[in-house]
């Protein structure tokens, strides 16, 4: 399952909610104290593979959602891009809200594509909210519809760091935590390490490769292929390393890196990168885009450069790496800026606020 929902998860329990998660994922790692259902309309693998994915594949979609909530006698369901892959589980839930009495919030993480399009069920929900102010701009500009912004937070206690960046005696590592798809910007990275290596600054640069992702273009295996044929061909074998790592790792990895870099290319709906390497105190580098301008505040938690632009990428990271205590310094600076506005913890106390505003009568989500 997506990180964010874990994490509202375990919050939401620490605030005295019984939480269940249906998940079309199979094999969702297990969180202390959340029952975690499989429900396999919501498994977006065989979304792709089924020739309806709309509104024809609702009544079975609507007998087993119906069949899960009614069992555990859910107050509140809280949907994540129900507008997105499919239309059947909104359509569902929109008819078993009236008959089960629950009442049902929805997050847009992004815009587009809306599926929903044609009946935009979401309008008449008890909640909807965007993860960002872009989100909620996209929306109106798309769907002709403005959600509540409630930005996304994440877990500090987890991601906290034990030790400060630039401390080691060895070469500086670099960290892009992303999913390798040709939007991430990876290749502004690899670009960036090149320009590094030309100016005499020796760097390592650590790729997460994430196998388990969403790519129904089928850009992973490609893209792949050609970032090692960049890397051969600038010589950077040997700097450069792609890192399987799980969710629950990340922690480790950003406090084995020294500077964080997120040069998204494309328009970043929100980005929980920058805020997960400032709450590790990790000095990160950013593009201007989506998001990530709400997050980041340029020069003082992180840094923010144009979106394709390696060279100023380079420019940014290379100032870090020679000030080791400007380099702590933000990190210091970006922890305390996450901790006071963007921990999961008070984004789940915001939600649950709006939960109860809707007249949900019981902490049971």
């Amino acid at each position: 399952m997506e990180s964010h929902v874990a994490d509202l998860a375990g919050s939401l329990t620490e605030l005295g909610c019984t939480v269940t998660i249906f998940t079309g994922e199979r094999a969702a790692a297990a969180l202390p104290g959340v029952e975690i259902v499989y429900l396999r309309h919501l498994d977006v693998e065989l979304i792709r593979g089924s020739p309806s994915t709309s509104a024809d594949s609702t009544p079975d979609c609507k007998r087993a959602l119906g069949e899960a909530i009614a069992a555990r006698r859910l107050q509140v369901i809280h949907g994540h891009n129900l507008h997105h892959f499919a239309a059947a589980p909104a359509l569902a839930l929109d008819e078993l809200r009236l008959r089960l009495g629950f009442r049902l919030h929805h997050t847009f993480h992004e815009t587009w594509p809306d599926v929903l399009h044609q009946r935009p069920v979401y309008r008449e929900w008890d909640g909807n909210y965007a993860v960002s102010r872009f989100v909620q701009s996209e929306c109106a500009r798309y769907i002709g519809f403005t959600p509540r912004v409630l930005l996304l937070g994440v877990d500090v206690d987890r991601f906290r760091a034990r030790r400060l960046p630039m401390l080691q005696s060895a070469q500086a590592v670099i960290l892009h935590p992303a999913r390798v798809l040709p939007w991430k910007g990876v290749h502004v990275s690899v670009e960036m390490l090149a320009l590094l290596r030309q100016r005499g600054i020796g760097a390592r640069l650590i790729i997460t490769d994430t196998q388990r992702i969403v790519d129904w273009n089928e850009e992973l295996v490609s893209y792949r292929k050609h970032l090692l044929a960049c890397i051969q061909a600038r010589g950077l074998g040997d700097s450069i390393e792609f890192r399987a790592t799980r969710y629950a790792d990340m922690p480790r990895l950003y406090e084995e890196a020294d500077v964080v870099v997120y040069p998204t290319v494309g328009e970043e709906p929100y980005g929980l990168v920058p805020l997960e390497a400032m709450s590790m105190a990790r000095p990160v580098v950013g593009s201007r885009s989506g998001g990530m301008l709400e997050t980041i505040v340029d020069g003082e938690t992180g840094f923010l450069v144009e979106r394709s632009d390696p060279e100023a990428l380079a420019d940014c990271v290379a100032a870090l790496l020679r000030d080791p205590e400007r380099c702590r310094r933000v990190g210091r600076a970006g922890r305390a800026h996450v901790v006071a506005h963007f921990s999961a913890r008070r984004y789940a106390e915001s939600l649950l606020e709006r939960f109860l505003a809707s007249g949900a009568t019981e902490p049971t989500a």
